[in-house]
């Protein structure tokens, strides 16, 4: 099991994003490719501090198909985010967990905007006697 962190200092992100594997060596390009799906998610919740990204690689033969698996787990002010997905290759696998989550986090997003202008009171202009 091997973990790296890429901070702000590594990379020009906000957020903390700790990769680990298990049952895999994870290359340095693709350390950097995850890193930059994940930085794009901001727009949607800037609150988030970590993202902690867990890679798998299932050995048995019969689950060929969906060997390899990603978690994402996002660490924020607002509450705790989690997509996980499994894929024939970890590309695959990050692509649908970075759908999943950005999916939830625009739900998340769009469900505060909804209520935005309910408690505004309306002026209501003045009668003459």
């Amino acid at each position: 099991m091997s973990a790296n962190k890429l901070s702000e200092d590594d990379m020009d992100t906000p957020v903390e994003i700790v990769v680990t594997s298990r049952n895999v060596d994870v290359s340095e390009h693709f350390r950097l490719h995850i890193t930059q799906r994940l930085v794009r998610l901001e727009r949607y919740d800037s609150s988030m501090i970590r993202y902690d990204v867990e890679l798998d690689h299932e050995n048995n033969p019969r689950q060929s198909k969906a060997s390899q698996r990603v978690a994402i787990l996002g660490h924020g002010k607002g509450g705790t985010v989690r997509a996980e997905a499994h894929g024939p290759d970890f590309h695959a696998a990050l692509d649908a967990a970075v759908a999943k989550l950005e999916a939830r986090l625009r739900r998340n997003h769009d469900r505060g905007r909804e209520h935005h202008d309910r408690h505004q009171q309306t002026a209501i202009p003045p009668t003459q006697a």
